[in-house]
């Protein structure tokens, strides 16, 4: 399916005057994060605007599938209540399957959103082509890293064209040589099309109508900031509390700031490399490293080391505890805090850094 027809899905299904009866599941996936981000507040909007209050929100890292089955079985009062579950495609095929069970006779007044990345398991994807809908934006999941390069420059062309700006084919491939990584894979797809987002949004500001030129594009565009938020999970992995609080300081301060959202996608890739280099077991050499998670070079030896380093089954906790971060930025009373979103958001970031040192130090549970 294309960005197309899948944009003309939502709006014909979600948002027209006349919308398609909400249906049991929805499948809201691909690389293209912001707009599955929109697609999903778009879902929300209308589960809310039919009575059926915020939904429940819940990670498939996090949760086990015989809660997420539970929540979905629950009767409402308001007689319609929305199920959202991210990182979906993190589910194993058995438990994946307990669902299949479960979308043969769902329940009538719940709504369920599996937010994903990647395709769901199998039969998981299969069957919810069947009985609900499959959204996906971004390239095909199994294009090249040449392809996926291009798809970036559309991606950021698209984005400054809906805020309002005018970007030349030519400056939109610097910007893209400047601040993406190679687009090897689905996460770094992801990650480098949050980046843009947040790049198109401030060219356009400070381009004030102009086209957006080189000029620009050096003055506000930092270069690889990937990079800086590497330098933020080696200091997270290696439990150095004063350092990784000044990397996050530096990621959240000046002009060329990161956002949030595009720190927590760098961290949880390199998380769950790690959690794939750990399953392997102690001994794990770096060509297994690298067959396991599709890294080459510098960055697999550097997991590979890091792995060996922290506590047994310190990343995967690591990754439930992203998982909650990710949600707490999207929807939490603690990022209500302070006199601006900015400190909620900080303080959120501030809290999961935290916990992150600590568990790199040998905690159980944060």
């Amino acid at each position: 399916m294309g960005p197309g027809t899948a944009a003309r899905r939502v709006r014909c299904g979600l948002m027209s005057t006349n919308p398609e009866p909400l249906v049991a599941v929805y499948a809201i996936q691909g690389e293209d994060r912001p707009k599955v981000d929109r697609a999903l507040a778009r879902l929300v909007r209308r589960i809310i605007d039919e009575g059926g209050g915020d939904p429940e929100r819940l990670s498939a890292s996090e949760t086990p599938m015989s809660d997420v089955i539970a929540t979905c079985q629950t009767l409402s009062f308001g007689g319609l209540q929305g199920v959202i579950v991210t990182d979906a495609d993190a589910w194993r095929a058995a438990e994946a399957d307990l669902l299949v069970a479960y979308l043969e006779d769902p329940n009538p007044a719940t709504v369920l959103a599996l937010v994903s990345v990647g395709v769901l398991p199998q039969r998981l994807q299969h069957v919810v082509q069947q009985v609900g809908r499959v959204l996906h934006w971004g390239p095909d999941p199994k294009a090249s890293a040449r392809e996926r390069r291009k798809w970036l420059e559309l991606h950021f062309t698209q984005e400054v064209a809906r805020l309002g700006g005018h970007v030349p084919p030519s400056v939109a491939r610097a910007v893209i040589e400047r601040s993406c990584g190679e687009a090897s894979d689905a996460q770094r797809t992801g990650m480098n099309a949050l980046m843009l987002s947040n790049e198109a949004q401030k060219l356009v500001a400070y381009a004030g109508g102009a086209a957006i030129d080189r000029e620009m594009v050096a003055a506000i565009t930092p270069e690889h900031p990937e990079a800086r938020v590497y330098e933020l999970a080696d200091a997270l992995v290696a439990g150095r509390a004063p350092e990784a609080f000044e990397r996050l300081s530096d990621l959240g301060s000046g002009d060329d700031r990161t956002e949030p959202v595009v720190i927590v996608a760098g961290l949880v890739r390199h998380y769950r490399a790690l959690a794939r280099a750990q399953d392997l077991g102690p001994g794990a050499s770096v060509d297994e490293v690298s067959a396991a998670t599709g890294m080459k070079g510098f960055p697999v030896r550097k997991v590979t080391e890091q792995a060996q380093a922290l506590p047994g089954g310190a990343a995967a906790r690591a990754v439930v505890r992203l998982a909650r971060l990710e949600m707490d930025l999207r929807v939490s009373a603690q990022r209500e805090l302070g006199s601006s979103p900015d400190d909620g958001r900080r303080f959120v970031l501030e809290t999961a850094a935290r916990d992150l040192v600590a568990i790199a130090h040998g905690s159980s549970g944060v």
